[in-house]
């Protein structure tokens, strides 16, 4: 018995070798004829090595306040529908973002649509804007203003509700809780990974009662609670943006504040600054390797006319700023570079008309791009003064030229 089971086992053996042999030399012919990269069925060549250097790209714009005053949401008012269609004003706004990646801009005014709509001086603005500017391409939105409690604090939580409702719509500055206000959203562009903090100098002295009990509810700037914020997140992002509702209102010149506070964020890893609040432009500068814009002026409002607004440099008159990212990857070396350049701005206007169609008073942003005298008679003065202060500090960046020097 011990013999026939020794026997048994060897054939058992043989056979199973012949098994794995035969399918091995099948299984070998099968790849060979079925790779498509090698269709002749010859033996492969060893493939290329993959290069370990990768790069990736991402265009930033950015823009002012939406003040949107009172004419201003009842110009897109639409009676048969008993909404507000801001996209007429927006035309040119769209044709302007869609180059690019990571798209901003800055909400002045709350949304809550279980109040009563008003503007100045304690704003409620219908959610239709928000809408409106999503649809236009925005997607990064500070909200940290000194209206952000013009309406109390359950108006501020209905709108910052609103926002977070938003998809792919990066928000920061208000919040609802401390767990909101803490959790931070990081975003992706073209394997680029960013995100936005959102702070506010103050709240034109309301709600402060309300901001004792619950801080989350709008970003007032305090540098502690800033390093802590930039400290969560600088690690996880490649580039860290911070906006900032600071300085003196209708003062073409960054405040000594300013300039300090962008010192402060500089040192702490930030790179992007994005300034609003006074109203109209302020110069731009770098501050080491960080990207300064002290303020972008207003992206729409009915501040005031087009000519007085041109005697008190304020107003109608603001701007998109452009630039590039590019992230260097050497998996070889483990090294990430990350890169800023390519500055630009775009000059633009808040143009208010009479629309014969509606029968009202209407706007429309215009980029000095797109300028023509039918909009704005002496643009070109208007072009020259505001780009030289757009250059006060560093006259490194590129400002696109009117449409006729473009032509030419």
């Amino acid at each position: 018995m011990a013999k026939l089971r020794k026997k048994a086992k060897r054939r058992i053996i043989l056979l199973f070798a012949l098994v794995i042999l035969l399918f091995g030399i099948f299984g070998i012919k099968y790849v060979l004829n079925q790779n498509p990269e090698n269709p002749s069925g010859g033996l492969l060549t060893p493939s290329e090595p993959e290069d370990p250097i990768k790069t990736y790209t991402a265009k930033l714009i950015a823009t002012g306040d939406g003040l949107v005053h009172s004419t201003v949401y009842k110009a897109a008012y639409q009676s048969s529908t008993s909404s507000y269609d801001f996209s007429d004003m927006l035309t040119y706004t769209k044709e302007k973002l869609k180059d690019y990646d990571i798209k901003y801009y800055n909400q002045e005014t709350v949304f809550d649509d279980t109040e009563s709509y008003g503007g100045y001086p304690r704003f409620n603005t219908p959610s239709d804007f928000g809408k409106s500017m999503i649809e236009a391409g925005f997607n990064v939105v500070s909200l940290a203003t000194n209206h952000s409690m013009d309406r109390g604090a359950d108006s501020a939580k209905r709108s910052t509700t609103w926002w977070k409702e938003q998809d792919n719509v990066l928000t920061h500055g208000m919040a609802t809780s401390e767990e909101e206000r803490n959790n931070y959203q990081i975003m992706e562009a073209n394997g680029i990974t960013y995100t936005m903090l959102s702070y506010t100098y103050g709240t034109n002295g309301l709600g402060k009662s309300e901001i004792a009990k619950e801080p989350y509810l709008v970003n007032l700037y305090d540098e502690e609670v800033i390093k802590k914020d930039i400290a969560a997140v600088r690690d996880k992002v490649d580039i860290l943006i911070v906006a900032m509702h600071w300085g003196n209102e209708y003062q073409q010149n960054a405040s000594e504040t300013q300039r300090k506070q962008a010192q402060f964020l500089a040192e702490n890893g930030v790179d992007i600054v994005l300034g609003t609040h006074s109203h109209c432009i302020q110069p731009w500068e770098m501050i080491s390797d960080t990207v300064v814009f002290y303020s972008f002026g207003n992206f729409i409002s009915n501040q005031m006319g087009a000519e007085q607004a041109l005697v008190r440099k304020v107003g109608v008159i603001g701007m998109f700023a452009t630039l590039d990212i590019t992230k260097v990857v050497d998996t070889e070396k483990d090294t990430t570079t990350i890169t800023i350049d390519n500055i630009g701005a775009d000059l633009n206007y808040s143009y208010r008309f009479y629309n014969k169609e509606k029968g009202k008073n209407d706007y429309l942003v215009i980029p000095f791009s797109k300028m023509e005298s039918k909009y704005l008679n002496n643009y070109e003065s208007v072009y020259n003064e505001f780009s030289a202060v757009l250059k006060k500090y560093d006259d490194t960046i590129k400002i696109e030229p009117l449409p006729e020097v473009m032509a030419n």
